[in-house]
């Protein structure tokens, strides 16, 4: 669906950042911004999503909800028989005094990212399980017989 949009700058004023360009304001659109926290079954990502504020009539985000190295997936759509616009994942590189910089990521550099993150997950949550059933003396013991 995306248009090759490589990136995205948002306008910092003072502790908002205004929208991006490439919002829908048409009545059929719907935008969001949302970040990822993780992969989940039903939806693809585990998701946030960003909190807009109005600032008079205009709609804007809270600049504490931007960090660098977040992933973000951004919507801007439009549906009329085909749905056209923005959805992407991007992710945060900059903040700097005027904008908040997003580059768009391939979809397959966030999941790789979250795979390692679900795979630590799952672990800690298994050792958890294994602790409530066994003492932690037999629980090393298992590890060490079983790897």
């Amino acid at each position: 669906m995306t248009e090759n949009f490589d990136g995205i700058r948002m306008e910092i004023t003072s502790c908002f950042v205004r929208k991006h360009e490439y919002w829908e304001k048409r009545r059929r659109g719907k935008n969001w911004i949302a970040r990822i926290t993780g992969l989940d079954t039903r939806y693809g990502y585990k998701r946030e999503f960003l909190e807009t504020t109005r600032i008079g009539r205009e709609k804007v985000f809270l600049l504490e909800d931007f960090h660098v190295g977040d992933i973000y997936e951004i919507a801007s759509i439009y549906t009329s028989g085909t749905t056209k616009g923005l959805k992407d994942t991007f992710v945060c590189t900059e903040i700097t005094e005027t904008h908040v910089v997003l580059e768009c990521i391939p979809q397959e550099e966030v999941l790789e990212r979250y795979a390692d993150q679900e795979e630590n997950v799952a672990a800690q949550n298994l050792v958890q399980q294994l602790l409530k059933i066994v003492t932690k003396d037999e629980a090393v013991e298992l590890i060490q017989v079983h790897g």
